[in-house]
């Protein structure tokens, strides 16, 4: 097997997740042109550019009200939930931990249903995602407690208490769903599923506000998270505080990923299949892996979303089952394969 190459694969990601914002950008019901679209944005920022080269006043409604915050937001929530898939599986010393195994995106979106249910998210400012974060913070303590109550959880173990506390949280959900008024099934809906659909620089500046400073701080992390990765002994005698540690890692990943459900709804998968699959490439030190996390999670949810809005020239497809569709065989390859391993 080759030697991990990290500078070459953040590079490839950090050239190809611009070309796919542009693509998204300027592909969906109504095209733009790349060039027009470029110049625009080019002379929003400050730019030289000549007059009348740029997009006309339609085209301009449509890339600065509809589609750039949309795809904006789609490059925070996947890097965003790409970054904590790729904590978490360090914190567990599991490649197969993600936010949607582990009942965090479960949670976060009980806690935004919740929310709406009570019309707390009509009448309280930041009442759903911080709703969300405390729904994706109960969960994911919850299968930290459960899987670890005996010791040092194992695979199976692991996989079988996220498993059932994402199949509560979705108990939950249902509960709500039963009981919550009619004009308010939609909102709920939209949870269920994933989406961006309608959203604007409001969700984005909502989401990045929690996503960007979150995944920055687990950064900064870095070594403390490698410690958590070499095992609990291993840790303790390198002079790190184990079970703080977890802790402020479990608040970070669960403030990123009630951020990012808060204004997608759930997205499944991101969080397993960007980290896991750059491993590989950029080696397992988090310094690395984070970014190249961001980066290939953020690419990952742009194209999803730009498949979620053209495949169907009706309406948009929902989010989270694309990304579920792509990410449920990998799941089954990786997991056979680890199985072969062990």
């Amino acid at each position: 097997m080759s030697e991990p190459r990290p500078g070459r694969a953040l590079l490839l990601l950090a050239l190809l997740l611009p070309l796919a914002l542009v693509a998204a950008t300027a592909l969906g019901s109504v095209a733009l042109p790349a060039g027009g679209l470029v110049r625009t944005t080019l002379a929003a920022l400050g730019w030289p550019v000549p007059a009348g080269q740029g997009l006309d006043a339609t085209q301009q409604a449509i890339l600065w009200s509809v589609r750039l915050p949309r795809v904006l937001l789609a490059a925070v929530v996947g890097g965003g939930l790409a970054v904590v898939g790729a904590t978490l599986q360090a914190v567990f010393r599991n490649p197969l931990a993600d936010t949607g195994l582990l009942g965090v995106g479960a949670g976060a979106a009980l806690g935004a249903v919740l929310a709406v249910h009570l019309g707390w998210s009509a009448t309280v400012f930041l009442a759903l995602p911080a709703c969300a974060f405390a729904g994706a913070l109960a969960s994911l303590l919850l299968v930290y407690a459960l899987a670890h109550a005996s010791g040092r959880g194992s695979l199976a173990g692991l996989l079988l208490t996220g498993i059932a506390v994402s199949a509560l949280a979705s108990a939950g959900t249902s509960m709500l769903l039963v009981a919550i008024e009619e004009f308010r099934v939609k909102t709920v809906l939209f949870w269920l599923a994933g989406g961006l659909e309608g959203r604007s620089w409001e969700h984005l500046r909502l989401a990045a506000a929690a996503v960007l400073p979150g995944s920055l701080l687990l950064w900064l992390l870095s070594r403390p998270l490698d410690l958590l990765s070499l095992g609990h002994e291993e840790a303790s005698s390198l002079g790190l505080a184990v079970h703080p540690a977890r802790l402020t890692f479990f608040a970070l990943c669960a403030l990123v990923a009630g951020g990012a459900t808060a204004v997608s709804g759930s997205v499944p998968f991101v969080g397993l299949l960007a980290p896991h699959a750059l491993r590989p490439l950029v080696g397992p030190l988090a310094r690395r892996l984070l970014p190249a996390s961001f980066l290939g999670g953020a690419l990952m949810v742009v194209l999803a979303d730009l498949a979620a809005r053209t495949l169907s020239h009706s309406l948009d497809l929902p989010l989270g089952s694309l990304t579920a569709v792509i990410g449920a065989p990998y799941f089954l390859l990786a997991l056979r394969g680890t199985e072969g391993r062990e």
